[in-house]
């Protein structure tokens, strides 16, 4: 499971594509659409996902990560499932026990501000984003087992590539 996480703007799409392609891995569906709002049952997607552990796949965000964020300051709450403390609480816990490799996409903020300025397909989030990406910039110095920071303007996709195939080596997954 490597998760590349981050707000609009920062690049993790592109990312995620490129890594696919480089390493050969599959990209998990979306399960949300351009506006955060559920195309499936989320809880049932979080359970799913992580009965199955760690897989050698790629996720373009995952919900235990995005959802706290995005879902207050877009909806001004958390989709329905996500406000039950207790299965938070334990799906969290059971999410960093499986050490998932999450690469957290924060280039600089005027970057992402940049990026996402004069976005006509979500204007909403558009104007949330600086909020948005301060929330990750936290939620990422929080994890114990976090992944690289990535900046796309600075850093080598390369040094990138070599970092996830020792991970999925050292997690038998390669």
């Amino acid at each position: 499971m490597i998760i590349v996480e981050g707000p609009d703007g920062a690049g993790k799409t592109t990312l995620v594509e490129e890594l696919s392609r480089k390493l050969q891995l599959p990209v998990a569906p979306k399960v949300v659409d351009h506006n955060t709002n559920a195309i499936t049952d989320l809880v049932r997607w979080v359970d799913y996902n992580i009965e199955q552990g760690l897989t050698p796949t790629l996720y373009d965000r995952h919900r235990l990560i995005s959802e706290p964020i995005y879902g207050p300051i877009m909806r001004g709450r958390l989709e329905p499932g996500f406000d039950d403390f207790h299965w938070l609480k334990t799906r969290q816990a059971q999410f960093q026990t499986l050490k998932p490799l999450v690469i957290w996409c924060l280039p600089p903020v005027d970057i992402v501000l940049h990026n996402v300025s004069g976005d006509k397909l979500n204007e909403a989030v558009a104007e949330k984003i600086q909020q948005i990406y301060w929330l990750y910039w936290n939620e990422a110095a929080k994890w114990k087992s976090a992944g690289p920071r990535w900046d796309y303007t600075v850093d080598s996709l390369l040094g990138l590539k070599f970092s996830i195939e020792d991970w999925l080596k050292r997690k038998r997954l390669a």
